[in-house]
């Protein structure tokens, strides 16, 4: 497929078709919005607006008056709009709806990389340049200021703040709100006075909507002593705070800052004692006889003697806060390629996936930890596919880009995970070094029951799969759900219908037991 600009020629050509069975394709459009807009947003009608507009030849951009849940569905959407128009419209016009398809997904990257501020003026950046406005024995304070679903105030907002800055004091669009960095406060009070005069402005300013915006304050070093966890604290004390009055973020009334309190102690320990162990869990490629190994995923796994066994997740959000994720990730980068390595001697073949974190992606020293570990166990690169999220991969694009080709000039290949949660598009992926596509298992598991989240992983397989990128669907528990995958056409299947996570010798196994069926192919 080329995907080669949309032009206002495409639109007049897509025009000029004749959809066949209008009032069906409106009718199905029509529940595809009410099942996945917010009821209390009006994002179905901008929605349905859009797509009318451009059936008629119309290319509006309805992405400014989206609330963030709206726009973060925007990919899905024109997917499944994509799908319902092919089913209408006679084969030759695919490739210009393919083109059109594309076009508007580059409109909302565009759109959501606007609302990001650039790399080199991110809020981690002004975060470290406040510490150099900031005098011994003082704070620095992180103003999360939270509108909901008021995303279109944003710019209103920021206009009114300006006029409370300071010239060493910065301000940051966010998706769902605005940060204000203010170095070299006093204290506590300081704090909550800088955020009381936020709100009056703001809530003088937002009169005509009777709206009050939540505001949840941080202090450095106090809270934290890098941005994450102190952003982390400011959310948690915005969604912890009344409308009228700003809060400071509390560790005890924090579930986030009970669970650091739990695990600080023995995660270090685990750390240092080797506590951690790894599971793998196989990925197949599905056939109509027996299925194909293709590979496994390494999974963190910690059982600690007091606490029972701890959600990885939990582990890794800790680590993350405790800024422990660097030694956490090398210690499983080594200890899944040490496995992996004892397979492949017993024969094991297929590929290892390792999950990265956002965090990783931006450590400079990842690329090089990477190839050490590779040379050590002596695993080719080829044989490794690193796991990224979406929001790893979009909230710092330009840092992941250089990250993530640093990997690949290593052989190693690339999977997004998570797909479909985040604001991430395919547009994005054409300029990430992406050779995987994971289909988040929240839209798998919904695929047989609904015929709209069917459509939709449908059009993510078919789609991706014009970009050269292979597709895994994770969380597949049941036949009828392996069915349809097949026959959209996914490449791979990982989940509890073929396998939960095993042991390394386990695995082994499993991967012997498929070996016989596939001498017979």
């Amino acid at each position: 497929m080329k995907n080669s600009p949309a032009t206002k020629h495409d639109l007049a050509v897509f025009a000029s078709y004749k959809l066949n069975q209008i009032d069906i394709l409106n009718q199905t459009l029509d529940v595809l919005l009410q099942n996945h807009c917010h009821e209390k947003s009006n994002d179905d009608a901008l929605y349905s607006d859009y797509f009318l507009g451009l059936m008629q030849g119309e290319s509006s951009s309805p992405w400014p008056q989206l609330t963030p849940h709206g726009l973060n569905l925007s990919t899905l959407l024109l997917l499944s709009w994509r799908t319902l128009i092919l089913q209408h419209l006679p084969t030759k016009a695919e490739a210009l709806v393919n083109r059109l398809c594309f076009a508007e997904l580059e409109k909302t990257r565009q759109h959501i990389q606007n609302l990001r501020p650039q790399q080199v003026n991110s809020p981690a950046q002004g975060l470290e340049n406040a510490k150099s406005h900031t005098q011994a024995e003082r704070n620095i304070a992180l103003l999360y200021i939270e509108f909901g679903h008021i995303e279109s105030l944003r710019h209103t907002a920021t206009q009114q703040l300006h006029e409370m800055l300071r010239p060493q004091d910065k301000l940051y669009p966010l998706d769902s709100g605005l940060l204000l960095i203010l170095p070299n406060l006093a204290g506590e009070g300081h704090a909550l006075l800088a955020a009381s005069r936020a709100q009056t402005l703001l809530t003088d300013s937002f009169t005509e909507s009777a709206i009050s915006p939540r505001i949840g304050i941080a202090l450095w070093p106090e809270h934290g002593k890098h941005y994450k966890p102190l952003m982390l604290a400011a959310q948690t004390a915005a969604r912890q705070c009344s409308n009228e009055e700003p809060a400071i973020y509390q560790a005890e009334r924090d579930i986030q800052g009970r669970l650091l309190a739990k695990l600080e102690k023995p995660l270090r320990e685990a750390l240092a004692q080797n506590r951690f162990y790894l599971a793998f869990q196989p990925q197949v490629q599905p056939t109509s006889a027996q299925p194909i190994y293709k590979g496994a995923e390494a999974l963190l796994r910690w059982h600690d003697t007091e606490l029972g066994d701890i959600r990885p997740d939990e582990a890794v959000r800790v680590a993350e806060q405790l800024g422990l994720m660097p030694q956490l990730t090398r210690w499983v980068i080594h200890a899944a390629l040490r496995e992996f390595s004892q397979l492949s001697k017993a024969g094991l073949t297929g590929s290892l996936s390792i999950n990265l974190t956002p965090s990783n992606i931006l450590d400079s020293r990842l690329a090089q930890e990477v190839e050490n570990a590779l040379i050590l166990w002596n695993i080719p690169g080829e044989r490794v596919i690193f796991e990224i999220t979406e929001s790893a991969a979009i909230d710092e694009l330009e840092a992941t880009i250089s990250s993530l080709y640093a990997l690949k000039a290593l052989g190693c290949k690339l999977a997004m995970d998570d797909f479909g949660t985040g604001y991430a598009s395919l547009s994005y992926l054409k300029r990430l070094p992406i050779d995987e596509l994971k289909i988040d298992q929240s839209f798998i598991r919904t695929i047989t029951q609904s015929d709209t989240d069917a459509h939709i992983v449908e059009s993510v397989i078919k789609l991706a799969q014009t970009l050269s990128l292979s597709v895994l669907a994770e969380g597949v528990e049941d036949h009828a759900t392996l069915e349809a995958l097949m026959a959209y056409g996914c490449n791979l299947i990982q989940g509890y219908y073929f396998s939960h996570p095993l042991a390394p010798n386990d695995l082994l196994q499993f991967y012997r037991a498929l070996q016989p069926f596939k001498a017979q192919q």
